[in-house]
């Protein structure tokens, strides 16, 4: 065995929370070990424990045996185990050392002392096999948070490692990158190396075969056998299950939660476009929306990029003060650049962005900080206060808000973004929070200004079902706009009422979901995943109807004897 666990528990020191309680694990040369459970449950802590990363880097009280490479893991140096274990991080940045990425790739290998023309070597066959040459020489601050994945991946199979780790792989990658990720992933285990992936798209992995799943649920082990005792007793309410397994298991589906305003979906007539149209041959004209009014946030013929790079070109779009709008496309297609145009992190390069019918260069840091919540991809970047507290109170601050309404505030957002039954989060460090819990704590931080329209990058990332249902919920009913980027096509039509998919510099569909799903060519053209569910609302629900719940859906649906997943 290449990972022997038995009996391990882990207890942080910083929070004197227990995260792990008797865990045992076993994994193998050909071994895909697929780990899934609720957020917070520990599954990060698991690779951390795998990784070395406790006790090298964490502080924390184990008990039990942790065995890697035939030695134990606090006996090993983080040297000598990273010749034998690689780690994919759920959050790319943390890995990312380099400035551009032929550093970032030769650094692995550098530290191990390996000769010029082998690291050139190892670069040039990994770069190849996952599809990145292209990015050799790019700066990494510029790279999206996708293809920083793909670069942080290539980092880990230079080293050429014996198990890798890969936490969350799929949150951050269009359906390319993660086909060709997983295949690598697949293709090394084939090879006789091990890997443990950490995912809550369920889906998407078994087509990859895992040869066990592991679930983990408030630190303890509830399953641990193979894929079909997995789908047939995993919790429907916090796995994303294939749709035809929710087929399978009607009988036993909960109520469906209703979201907020979904009403609007069903009339037929999305607000601001025809439904199946692509851009600009809708009833509303650039910058107004329905009825005239002025959109929240209008692109008339723009160009947007950075320096000298051009990303988008042509934009015509105009968005509604009341619409939730759901932006898809590839890793690097420019959805954060059409939505941080927003809030003036970059300024167009050519046409015009506006803000409520107003030129966004006319609008204050006051009235766009008011106006918009804008998160982002990655909670790092907005966190960096002492205590949960402080994080809160930062921006009502400096708005002259009062000590009082403040803490109201604090406690109303922590509330809607399911962080309350945290034990004292109040006084938390942000960064002990899980990666989920820390996306969650910056949508809060947004909630506190009380905008009118919430900008949303991969807010679900890192989330299991409850709490992204649950989560959704509450941040479509806490502002008048939601304007989210995702790379869960699930959650764009079951959440949206309008999706934008941005595709080779160009906006190159505007519908209303269902219409989208109905169009199976632009779903290969623009490179989206076609889910389960996807096939399924193109099969069950007509143009301009609102898309049911999953779990609505699977009650309505035929189930065919012998199926339960693809």
């Amino acid at each position: 065995m290449i990972v022997e666990v038995a009996g391990a528990s882990v207890r942080y020191r910083s929070t004197g929370q227990e995260v792990l309680s008797e865990v045992d694990l076993a994994v193998g040369p050909g071994d895909l070990t697929l780990v899934s459970g609720p957020s917070g449950g520990g599954k990060s802590t698991l690779l951390r424990l795998l990784n070395g990363l406790i006790p090298h880097a964490y502080r924390a009280e184990v008990t039990g045996d942790v065995v890697v490479g035939g030695r134990p893991v606090a006996a090993q140096s983080v040297r000598e185990l990273s010749t034998v274990v690689g780690t994919l991080l759920q959050d790319p940045r943390k890995q990312i050392v380099g400035t551009v990425v032929d550093a970032e790739l030769a650094f692995g290998p550098e530290n191990l002392g390996l000769p010029r023309p082998e690291i050139r070597r190892r670069i040039a066959e990994v770069t190849e096999r996952v599809g990145i040459r292209h990015l050799l020489g790019r700066p990494t601050a510029e790279l999206s948070g996708g293809e920083l994945q793909m670069v942080a991946f290539a980092g880990v199979l230079v080293m050429r490692p014996r198990v890798i780790l890969v936490d969350e792989p799929l949150a951050n990658l269009d359906t390319e990158a993660s086909l060709r990720l997983m295949r690598e992933l697949r293709r090394f285990v084939d090879d006789g190396g091990a890997a443990l992936v950490v995912e809550h798209r369920v889906e998407e992995i078994l087509r990859f075969a895992p040869s066990r799943v592991l679930y983990l649920a408030e630190g303890r082990v509830r399953y641990s056998g193979d894929v079909p005792g997995f789908l047939a007793t995993a919790p429907v309410e916090h796995v994303k299950l294939p749709f035809e397994t929710l087929v399978a298991r009607a009988a036993e589906l909960p109520a469906a939660p209703a979201l907020p305003g979904r009403e609007t979906a069903a009339s037929g007539h999305t607000p601001g476009h025809t439904p199946g149209h692509g851009p600009g041959r809708g009833t509303t004209a650039p910058g107004s929306a329905p009825g005239g009014e002025a959109a929240r946030l209008g692109y008339r013929g723009a160009a947007l990029g950075y320096g000298a790079r051009t990303v988008l070109d042509g934009v015509d779009l105009a968005l509604g003060p009341r619409e939730r709008v759901a932006i898809l496309g590839r890793n690097g297609a420019g959805k954060s650049t059409l939505l941080r145009a927003a809030v003036r992190l970059l300024e167009p390069l050519r046409g015009d962005v506006t803000v409520d019918g107003a030129p966004v260069t006319e609008r204050s840091t006051l009235e766009l900080a008011t106006t918009f919540g804008y998160v982002f991809q990655n909670p790092g970047q907005a966190l960096f206060c002492a205590t949960v507290r402080d994080e809160l109170a930062f921006g009502p601050r400096n708005l002259g808000r009062s000590a009082e309404e403040i803490e109201r505030v604090s406690r109303e957002v922590l509330r809607s973004m399911l962080l309350d039954d945290e034990a004292d989060v109040m006084e938390r460090a942000p960064r002990t929070l899980s990666f989920g819990q820390q996306r969650r704590l910056t949508v809060a931080l947004a909630l506190a200004m009380r905008p009118r329209t919430l900008i949303l990058d991969e807010p679900t990332a890192g989330q299991d079902l409850l709490s992204t249902t649950r989560f959704m919920t509450r941040v479509l009913d806490a502002a008048e706009s939601v304007y989210f980027i995702t790379h869960d096509v699930d959650l764009a039509l079951t959440s949206a009422d309008r999706v934008v998919v941005v595709d080779e510099g160009r906006i190159v569909a505007d519908a209303a979901p269902a219409a989208l799903a109905g169009d199976s060519g632009l779903w290969s053209r623009a490179g989206l995943r076609e889910t389960s569910l996807v096939r399924a609302v193109r099969d069950r629900v007509r143009d301009g109807e609102a898309v049911p719940h999953p779990f609505d859906l699977a009650r309505l649906t035929p189930h065919q004897e012998g199926s339960t997943h693809p």
